[in-house]
C-alpha cells in the first residue's frame, strides 16, 4: 500500500488514457493508498464511461466517504456498457447514502457479482 498517493489520484486517473470508452484497462486496485472524496468523484467519472474495467479495490481508504461510495454506485448504475464484477469498498466510511446507491445498483446490475462492504459501521443495519 502506499498512503500517499491520495486524493489527487482521483482526478489524474479519470483523465488518464485508460479512462476513455476504448481502453482495455481491466482492473485497478487501490486499496490503502489515502484516497478522499475528491479521489472518489474522479473515480466515478472513470466508471461513467470505461467499456473494460472489472474490478476496482478501493478498500482501507477509510477517508473515501459516504458521497464518493454514492456516487461510485450512481455511475455504474449509469454505464449501460459496463461489465464491471467487481467492487470492493471495505473501509471506506461509507454510510447511509452509499448504502442507498449501492442497493439501487443490486437491484439494477446484472454483471456485479461481488461487493464487499465490510469494515464500514456507519452503513448500519
Amino acid at each position: 500500500t502506499n498512503p500517499q498517493l491520495g486524493d489527487g489520484l482521483g482526478a489524474a486517473l479519470s483523465e488518464a488514457p485508460w479512462a476513455n470508452a476504448e481502453s482495455k484497462l481491466r482492473e485497478l486496485w487501490l486499496n490503502g493508498t489515502g484516497l478522499g472524496p475528491a479521489a472518489g468523484a474522479g473515480l466515478a467519472e472513470l466508471l461513467r464511461s470505461s467499456r473494460s474495467l472489472e474490478k476496482l479495490n478501493l478498500g482501507r481508504n477509510p477517508q473515501l466517504g459516504d458521497a464518493a461510495g454514492a456516487a461510485l454506485a450512481e455511475a455504474l448504475q449509469a454505464n449501460a456498457e459496463s461489465r464491471f464484477r467487481d467492487l470492493r469498498l471495505n473501509g471506506t466510511g461509507l454510510g447511509p447514502a452509499a448504502g442507498a446507491g449501492l442497493a439501487a445498483l443490486l437491484r439494477s446490475s446484472w454483471s456485479l457479482e461481488k461487493l464487499d462492504l465490510c469494515l464500514n459501521p456507519q452503513l448500519g443495519d
